[in-house]
């Protein structure tokens, strides 16, 4: 069994609605997670603002036409009709549904207007995506309710249910999260199809195979290609993830338990905290940022904080604390990487590489 996923760069109009249908019937796929429809601007980011409005003026009409607006162009094209569930969204959010549920709401309506166009079952996340009060894949939760689910189906990815009842955002691109939930708890094969041709190594060219451990480490200093935080779900249960381009037939990248071939690097901007930043660790973590890593050199405390997606209170909260440097940080894999300008080692492991240098465009 294949459980696939579409990300918003493949549902951008009708025409990528009707590629990603080809590929679905071709490769007789039974259960496809979506993404909100990308773009410019992102759908998820105009259901956003739609919400922001309403919490300044007690309506989101303004923004949730320019929703409605870019849905309806798609439905039109695909022969289907949306303005029922566009009207109720709208309706939900001047009603005070919140924020979870609002964002939430471009998965819904895209995950049901490609469930209509292929004629499978609109399968809403809530029934099948569990999560804990602190907004975690309940992976046990899921793994009882999805032997029920009902095939092919479509559902919606970026967001589950608490046991509240109450709708929960997953982490930005949790998309990927949805669907590795799901594919682990079927114990099927994992597909994802974006806009690139998998992961590139050192050279430009797509890597073929790298392990579940090189994969988590890449995307979580810096490769977009994948949330970081479905890589352990999909390795609980050894399933195999193919990241594939929508456009393309190339091979694309296949994540198991084989090391990579070749080897790979990413980048990302972090923040460097010593002994201080490290007794406010819990504090860091409840402003909503990541320890990505951490290391002891000569009894002095070090570690990576990952900004991405920070608020500008939660970084000047941090940044008081004065051993706090921005720095640009180099994950590497594989064997025989030209390291050069990478900066200094940080840390090593048994599947990569760490480095580090300051990052002087990042300021106070």
């Amino acid at each position: 069994m294949i459980v696939a996923k579409f990300g918003g760069s493949s549902l951008v109009g009708a025409a990528e609605y009707l590629r990603v249908a080809d590929i679905i019937r071709q490769n007789n796929i039974p259960v496809v997670i979506v993404s909100a429809p990308g773009g410019d601007p992102k759908v998820t980011d105009l259901l956003i603002a739609a919400y922001r409005e309403w919490e300044r003026c007690g309506k989101c009409d303004k923004t949730f036409a320019v929703v409605a607006e870019r849905f309806d162009r798609i439905a039109s094209a695909l022969g289907i009709k949306a303005e029922a569930k566009l009207s109720a969204v709208r309706e939900d959010i001047n009603a005070g549904c919140g924020f979870d549920y609002a964002v939430s709401r471009g998965e819904y309506i895209g995950a049901y207007l490609l469930a209509e166009l292929l004629g499978y079952e609109f399968a809403d996340a809530k029934e099948y995506v569990k999560l804990t009060l602190d907004g975690k894949i309940d992976f046990d939760s899921v793994k009882a309710h999805v032997k029920g689910m009902g095939m092919p189906c479509v559902i919606p990815g970026f967001y589950g249910k608490m046991p509240n009842g109450k709708v929960k955002l997953l982490p930005r691109g949790g998309s990927d999260i949805s669907a590795a939930a799901i594919a682990s708890a079927l114990d099927a094969e994992y597909r994802k199809w974006t806009n690139v041709d998998g992961v590139f190594d050192g050279h430009g060219s797509v890597i073929e195979k790298m392990s579940y451990d090189e994969a988590e480490l890449l995307c979580s200093f810096g490769a977009t290609v994948l949330q970081s935080e479905a890589v352990p779900l999909i390795k609980r249960t050894g399933v195999k993830l193919t990241i594939g381009n929508t456009f393309s037939s190339a091979r694309g990248t296949v994540i198991s338990d084989e090391a990579a071939d070749g080897y790979a690097l990413s980048r990302a901007q972090m923040f460097l905290g010593g002994d201080e930043a490290a007794a406010h660790a819990d504090e860091i973590i409840n402003e909503g940022l990541k320890i990505r890593a951490s290391a002891t050199v000569l009894g002095k405390t070090q570690m990576l904080i990952d900004g991405c997606g920070f608020s500008p209170l939660a970084l000047k909260r941090i940044l008081h604390y004065s051993d706090i440097s921005p720095v640009s940080v180099t994950a590497v894999i594989g064997k025989n990487p030209s390291l050069d300008g990478e900066g200094d080692l940080f840390w090593r492991g048994s599947v990569g590489s760490l480095y580090i240098k300051l990052n002087q465009s990042v300021g106070r």
